[in-house]
Formats: C-alpha cells, sequence, structure tokens
C-alpha cells in the first residue's frame, strides 16, 4: 500500500505531465481540419477504440471511460489511466492528382480515477483530454490577367477539455438489475489561428506580399450526463475453476449538451516580406480589429448502444462480450461568430467484441483480452459538398501484467492497445484520407489511503 505523502508525490507529478501535454502539437497537415473545430479526437478509452471505438455500456475498474461519466461507479481503486496514439495518415488529391502522407504523435487523455466511497459505488474521475486539432497548409497557384497568382491557406490551434466528473451505482454484483448515473462538467478552451497570404509571382517586379490572419481564442463550461443499466440473465459456476460466471446485458446512454464558447478575436490585413531566414516582416498594416467578442455554438453529440457480456465479478474483468453503439452529433446547428460552415450532421455504427481466455491463469497470454471491431458513419466535415464517409476496422489487445487476484492487495498496471485502419471519403470526393492509428494506453492502479490497522 502506497502512503498518502507518495501518493500526493505521484499525484503531483502527473498534473505536471498533464499540463505539459498542452505544449504538444500535431506536426500533419490535413486540410479536413479548416472546418468546424478542426479535426475531432477519438473519445473512446484505447481498449474501447479496438472494440470499434465503442463507448456507450462499456464499463471496467481498470479503465476510466468518459464518454459515459456512469462508468464511475464501477471504480474500485485509484486509477492512473493515459492514452497517446500515432497516426500515418495518406491524402490522395484526384485533380490535381497527388499524394501526402504524414505521420503524427497524439496526446489522448490523462485522467485519475478515484473511489469516493467502494461501498456506495461513487466514483470521481478528473483530468485533460485534447478534443480537436487544427493544423493545415494548403497551396494554390492560379492565372490571372496580371500574373501567376499563389494563395497559400494556414491554420493551427485545436480544442481541450479540463474535466471532473462523478458517477454512482446501484446494485451489487448479484442483484439483478443495476443502475448507474453519472455526469461529467468542466472547461473546454482553445485557439484557432488562420491566415491566407498572397502573393503574385512574377520574374521582373517585385510585388508585396499580402497577409489576412485572424486569431480566436475560445473557452466555456460543458456538461456530458450518463446512465446505464445492468440486467442479470444467468449465473453459472465453472466446473473447471470453480468460480461464478454471470451472464450480463448492459444497456447505456450519454450525451453532450448544446454550448456556447465565448471567443476572442483579433483580425489583421497587412504587407509583408519575408527576411533571409524566412521569418515575416510586416510593410504597412491595411487594417487592425482587436478584442473582437463573439460566439461559437458546439452542437449537442449523443451515443447509446449495448454491451451483452459473461463475466467474472470476482476478477471484474468479461470472459466474452459483444457491444454496439450509434452515436450522432447535429452540427448543422455548429455557429461561428454566428456564421455555420462546411460541417453536416454525422452519424457512426460501432461494434466490437473481446475475449480473455482466462483470467485466473498464470500465464500472460492466457489472461490477456484480445479485441476486434469496426466502425462505419458520416463524418461532421463536409469539405466538398458531397459528404465524406468514414469506415475502419479495429484490432487490439490488453495486457495484464500481474495475475489477476481475489482480493485487491496488490497494484495492477494494465496495458492496452489499438489499431485502427480506414478511409475517410470516397469516390465521389477529391480529396480522400487513409489512416493507419496504433494507440496505446497505460492503467495503474492500487488502494490507497487506508488507514492502518496495526502500529
Amino acid at each position: 500500500m502506497l502512503s498518502a505523502k507518495l501518493t500526493m508525490y505521484r499525484s503531483f507529478l502527473l498534473a505536471c505531465l498533464l499540463f505539459s501535454v498542452l505544449a504538444i502539437q500535431a506536426q500533419e497537415n490535413s486540410p479536413f481540419s479548416r472546418y468546424g473545430l478542426g479535426d475531432l479526437y477519438p473519445q473512446q478509452t484505447i481498449a474501447g477504440r479496438a472494440m470499434g471505438s465503442i463507448s456507450a455500456a462499456f464499463t471496467s475498474s481498470q479503465a476510466i471511460n468518459t464518454l459515459n461519466p456512469a462508468s464511475y461507479g464501477n471504480i474500485g481503486l485509484v486509477t492512473y489511466d493515459i492514452g497517446i496514439s500515432i497516426d500515418q495518415r495518406t491524402l490522395q488529391s484526384a485533380n490535381p492528382a497527388a499524394t501526402y502522407s504524414s505521420a503524427n504523435f497524439l496526446p489522448s487523455y490523462v485522467l485519475i480515477g478515484s473511489p469516493i466511497s467502494a461501498a456506495k459505488k461513487i466514483g470521481i474521475v478528473f483530468g485533460f483530454k485534447p478534443t480537436a486539432r487544427i493544423n493545415y497548409s494548403v497551396e494554390n497557384v492560379t492565372r490571372t490577367s496580371v500574373d501567376s497568382l499563389q494563395t497559400l491557406y494556414q491554420g493551427t490551434g485545436g480544442l481541450n477539455q479540463a474535466i471532473i466528473g462523478i458517477g454512482k451505482r446501484w446494485g451489487s454484483d448479484s442483484s439483478r438489475v443495476n443502475i448507474s448515473i453519472g455526469f461529467n462538467t468542466g472547461y473546454e478552451f482553445g485557439r484557432k489561428q488562420i491566415s491566407t497570404i498572397i502573393n503574385y509571382i512574377n520574374d521582373t517586379l517585385a510585388f508585396n506580399k499580402s497577409d489576412f490572419s485572424t486569431t480566436t481564442s475560445y473557452g466555456g463550461l460543458f456538461f456530458n450526463p450518463g446512465i446505464m443499466v445492468s440486467f442479470l440473465l444467468g449465473t453459472e459456476v465453472n466446473k473447471l475453476t470453480k468460480l461464478k460466471e454471470q451472464y450480463l446485458l448492459r444497456l447505456g446512454a450519454s450525451g453532450t449538451f448544446q454550448h456556447n464558447l465565448n471567443a476572442n478575436q483579433n483580425y489583421i490585413a497587412e504587407s509583408f516580406n519575408y527576411d533571409a531566414n524566412g521569418a515575416i516582416v510586416p510593410i504597412d498594416t491595411i487594417k487592425l480589429q482587436n478584442d473582437i467578442s463573439g460566439k461559437i455554438i458546439v452542437p449537442v453529440t449523443y451515443n447509446a448502444g449495448f454491451m451483452l457480456a459473461k463475466y467474472m465479478p470476482i476478477f471484474g474483468v468479461n470472459k466474452w462480450a459483444v457491444s454496439m453503439d450509434y452515436s450522432a452529433g447535429k452540427w448543422s446547428s455548429y455557429r461561428f461568430y454566428g456564421q455555420p460552415d462546411q460541417v453536416v450532421n454525422s452519424w457512426m455504427v460501432h461494434a466490437g467484441a473481446e475475449v480473455t481466455p482466462d483470467p485466473s491463469s498464470n500465464g500472460l497470454f492466457n489472461r490477456s483480452t484480445f479485441r476486434a471491431g469496426f466502425y462505419t458513419g458520416t463524418d461532421y466535415i463536409n469539405a466538398d459538398g458531397n459528404g465524406y464517409k468514414v469506415t475502419a476496422f479495429t484490432l487490439g489487445f490488453g495486457f495484464n501484467l500481474r495475475k489477476f487476484r481475489t482480493s485487491y492487495n496488490n497494484q495492477f498496471t494494465l496495458i492496452n492497445t489499438a489499431i485502427e485502419f480506414g478511409k475517410r471519403g470516397t469516390g465521389v470526393n477529391n480529396i480522400t484520407e487513409n489512416f493507419l492509428k496504433f494507440s496505446l494506453g497505460l492503467s495503474l492502479s492500487d488502494i490507497w489511503f487506508i488507514k492502518h490497522k496495526y502500529d
């Protein structure tokens, strides 16, 4: 058992890591991130991503599912949950024919979960997670009556969440029906910096370049409630291990209400040239406006689904499970300073399964969890007006580095992995994107803050 002093020290170190994640920027060029809030980060746990990115009815004592805060009632140990992703993207343009590839490191989440009362099944979670990113640089060269015109569109930024949530469960593992509810709230904040650079290309005459730049900072509160209902369908005792196994059907739903982000914007139009190092040297300011107030409307999003599982309550592990979700967002309600964008209502169907051969085994692979799934639907970004279909397949493994115990007298270290490979766009789109994502999650847990029985 760790002392409270050591626990506070580790919490401080993790908090430092949490805030250092803010400084990490994905190095990529995604023209899709020009629209709406940008490219949306996946919000599921790494285990959920391996099962087709399911989340509505997913709950675990060894992972933190922030998409449905009703799951927090199952947190039995103080748990650190950290996730990162590395993705490979290949953009293909039909006209003009071109290909662009990039590899990116993306922080997924840094979370801490703790039972407020293990007996009353109340858990709390707080942490940080990025929700969207903006990073693009697109060049367009056209011929005018004057000369060749080069236009460069650039953008950086993103959206993040500082999150706190609480959840409670009513009912024990042997109850016919368990009900859990929970909610997340916190502060959502971000920045969007976009610019349009115009340059006339001429061999004999020198034209000053023009830059039209807008920097917008925004932030506001959000609210995300969730509910889960679990039905005990039957119980049996394994003839070999003599351990109890349960058949469960779990239903879940959650959503984030529509909310406003208060925004502040600076706009500048100027002429400039580059110095010898490629830095911008302003020549003349054409227009300057600072502190332009406005609002960004972030629409309602929701998901619902089910999980059917054979569950071992003594370990808190599914021997097997199948799950399906439906998620959607009303992005037609999105507004940026009162203006709509090239976004549409989105939807996605997720399905997945997992198998743990023998949770009581001494063998690492026998007690590991194997997962697979897929998801398909439409993206909320509608860059060319034809809609973007998204389809992906997923695989993953969960490795428990210590053997499961029948009592929580030892910490556990759980490593979850997920691989996603898929495509955004079809033959009707001029630009399509193939992607391969590898995600890694590390979950560390122990029983802390317990009074000494003996001195």
